[in-house]
């Protein structure tokens, strides 16, 4: 076990296993009623309007049928709705289910049945360009005639209603209809007492095994992270926290919850520009950012960088994937703030480990820092299972320092595959990695076919299964290969049917229309057969290899 572990008060135990985000809601808002929480555009919110809406949407849907342990997905843009909904729906106990607004048809029919969502809290069109009210009625045509709130669908058995936040859609709810029919319930009545060892969301992610798998997240690991994280962060009452990362994943999660455990300010965006943000960062003054690979190498590239005064800036933090040294060099060359990294999993409460602020250059630009106090971290032998020593490579692994610290309570509806990660009380993260002497965590590769976009887990079976379904496809392999700004890509190797063709751009396009762009491969080779290893296995390594030659990469 390592010598050194990340040092935080002892705070973070006694809310985690008796405080819920409701809690610490109501007791922010009555601390600081008029302090400034939420940023957004033109819209600004105290703490005090900030409880005052989650309560009012919490009473219009008790009104419309939500109830304790009810499913209720969110899939919007990062809006002060998803905010506040996102809260309403602890509140009364239910479980919320963020969905990625990068999915397309296929994704959304998945995870609807797969979540046995209920209600859906729906954008009905974002970003300039997608029309998910389109999608859903794709899948589900019978909205067209149905009376909001009284959906019945032969697709989705389960979905009983979907409200829109904004406009008037054929079988939706209005967000004005929702709350006013809350007006008319008594705040008793929507009153749940929550516990930290319930079940709040379900956050999907693609892993090894083919498709999403919904990740159920008590209370008590979220409150745990997160008050430690704002303590590693250095975030306090008054501080400004910028997120341009998305609500529907953990790290734009972290980001909301940390502001509501300090007092601090959220000011968000629904999409990454560059240039926004800088200026963003200028005008508004920040303080904080949690960022990505992508977005920090996106903001240095800016020509503009330099114009823009981000002396308000006083800490950076980076998740998701491994930012290269010379990222990290360049933004303390420019700004003066060394970059503290952080590695984790949504399996494992979000974070494992963070790079303590003032650390050596070494551990700065090569590691992902000590592990955190809600866990024990050791490096496993992925054959036998048994701890290895340091500087030996293995799979990196958590246990729990106590029930409820850190661990998922599994994956929903699928108990093979939890029993399968969670083994002996150790999570088994799937990567690969070694740990010094000190305790200091280096990653060096995965355990498993997942690659990371942009600090989007993709899993290379899901892809597959969906390019089968191409009427030229015969076989498809896919793996993951380094691109300079988004970590990692896609490659698919392709084998086609007899007497049939296409091209590398009609695959392009065939994926675009149906799955997430993340999932969409960035490169299409036509091969006449795969390197299998005696057992028939696709020996994807060998692939990976080639494809890298072949584009002028460096092997390593």
């Amino acid at each position: 076990m390592p010598k050194r572990r990340l040092s935080v008060s002892d705070r973070w135990i006694e809310l985690c296993k008796k405080k819920t985000w409701v809690d610490i809601l109501k007791e922010t808002a009555s601390r600081i009623p008029q302090g400034e929480a939420l940023v957004f555009e033109n819209q600004r919110m105290t703490y005090g309007d900030y409880l005052r809406q989650v309560e009012a949407f919490a009473k219009g849907l008790y009104a419309i049928g939500v109830r304790p342990q009810s499913h209720v997905a969110l899939w919007m843009t990062n809006r002060p709705e998803w905010c506040y909904a996102r809260h309403a729906i602890y509140l009364l106990g239910a479980r919320m289910i963020p969905v990625n607004t990068r999915y397309k048809v296929d994704d959304l029919n998945y995870i609807i049945h797969q979540s046995d969502t209920e209600y859906l809290l729906l954008e009905p069109s974002f970003l300039g360009k997608i029309d998910a009210y389109a999608m859903l009625r794709e899948l589900c045509p019978e909205l067209e005639a149905a009376t909001p709130g009284n959906l019945k669908t032969k697709n989705f058995p389960r979905l009983k209603g979907v409200i829109c936040t904004e406009g008037k859609y054929p079988g939706c709810f209005t967000m004005e209809e929702v709350l006013s029919r809350g007006r008319e319930i008594s705040s008793e009545k929507i009153f749940y007492q929550s516990k930290p060892d319930d079940i709040i969301h379900i956050i999907y992610t693609s892993g090894t095994t083919g498709f999403p798998k919904g990740i159920m997240t008590p209370s008590s690991i979220n409150v745990a992270y997160c008050a430690i994280s704002a303590e590693l962060f250095h975030l306090k009452e008054g501080d400004r926290y910028l997120n341009v990362l998305p609500f529907f994943g953990n790290i734009g999660l972290w980001a909301m919850s940390m502001c509501l455990l300090t007092g601090a300010t959220l000011v968000m965006t629904n999409r990454f520009r560059p240039e926004d943000t800088l200026e963003l960062i200028e005008k508004e003054k920040i303080t904080h950012a949690m960022l990505v690979p992508t977005t920090l190498i996106d903001l240095l590239s800016h020509p503009n960088f330099s114009k823009y005064d981000l002396t308000s800036l006083k800490h950076v933090t980076s998740a998701g994937a491994v930012v290269p040294a010379e990222v990290i060099r360049e933004f303390k060359k420019k700004t003066g703030i060394d970059i503290m990294n952080c590695y984790g999993l949504s399996e494992a409460s979000g974070l494992s480990t963070w790079v303590p602020e003032g650390d050596t250059v070494e551990h700065i630009e090569k590691t992902v820092g000590l592990p955190m106090p809600h866990c024990e971290l050791a490096i496993l032998d992925v054959k036998t299972g048994k701890v290895l020593p340091p500087g030996e490579e293995g799979e990196i692994c958590t246990r729990e320092v106590f029930p409820g610290s850190q661990h998922m309570k599994g994956y929903y509806k699928k108990p093979e595959l939890t029993a399968e990660t969670i083994r002996d009380g150790w999570l088994h993260s799937g990567d690969l990695g070694k740990m010094d002497e000190e305790g200091y965590v280096y990653i060096t590769g995965r355990v498993k076919e997942m690659f990371t976009v942009g600090g989007f887990n993709v899993s290379p079976p899901e892809i597959e299964n969906f390019l089968l379904t191409h009427p030229a496809v015969k076989a498809a392999s896919v793996v993951g290969i380094p691109d300079k700004r988004l970590g990692e890509v896609g490659a698919a190797f392709i084998q086609l049917k007899e007497g049939k063709a296409t091209t590398e751009e009609e695959i392009i396009e065939y994926c675009r229309k149906k799955i997430a762009d993340i999932k969409v491969p960035r490169y299409v080779f036509f091969v006449d057969s795969f390197p299998l290893n005696p057992q028939g296995k696709v020996q994807k390594f060998l692939q990976k290899e080639w494809a890298m030659e072949k584009l002028g990469l460096k092997v390593k």
